[in-house]
């Protein structure tokens, strides 16, 4: 599954939104912006369930500098869309973010106006408001909602034993079996 986020007043709030813990100086003066709280352990769970991050931003911020921005947080981010990217794959006449064109599964968005758009043009947008304390909590229901909703995803995306225990397993059954049946 792929899940796009919008940056400004979604991944990134004004300063009364609590941010992430404190950062070094070097990566504050290279990336000035301050994620919010619960964004690491959000992508983190959404890595987990195996879901690809992208970034869809009305700004004009480069592909190189959110990917860098994002990797130095421990943030693996497959794709960037910024103005310029959907500008040349949607056009100037299309809604302000159309996910669909770049394969994207869901979007999260603080805009009511893109969730209208999202109604009008058939894409799915999860509203998350900068002041919701909630908002990971919300995001993963909706991904594992989808995720048992869909049986390709459901099936793909299942906890599996590890491999080790797949390869014992048998054995260990029968072991367990013999040590019943002994007195």
């Amino acid at each position: 599954m792929r899940i796009s986020f919008d940056i400004d007043d979604t991944l990134v709030c004004d300063a009364s939104v609590p941010t992430e813990r404190e950062i070094s100086r070097w990566r504050r003066w290279r990336y000035p912006e301050r994620l919010r709280r619960g964004t690491e352990s959000l992508m983190a769970a959404l890595v987990r369930r195996r879901c690809k991050i992208w970034i869809y931003t009305s700004s004009d911020r480069s592909t190189h500098y959110l990917k860098s921005w994002f990797g130095s947080c421990g943030i693996q981010v497959e794709g960037v869309i910024n103005r310029t990217v959907h500008e040349r794959k949607v056009g100037l006449r299309g809604p302000s973010k159309y996910p669909p064109a770049f394969g994207i599964d869901l979007h999260v968005d603080d805009s009511p106006g893109v969730a209208m758009e999202g109604a009008e043009h058939r894409f799915e947008v999860l509203t998350v408001a900068p002041d919701d304390p909630d908002w990971t909590a919300r995001i993963l229901a909706e991904v594992d909602a989808r995720i048992r909703a869909n049986p390709y995803w459901h099936a793909r995306f299942a906890p599996r034993p590890a491999p080790a225990i797949e390869r014992f397993l048998p054995s260990l059954t029968q072991a367990l079996r013999w040590m019943a049946a002994t007195p």
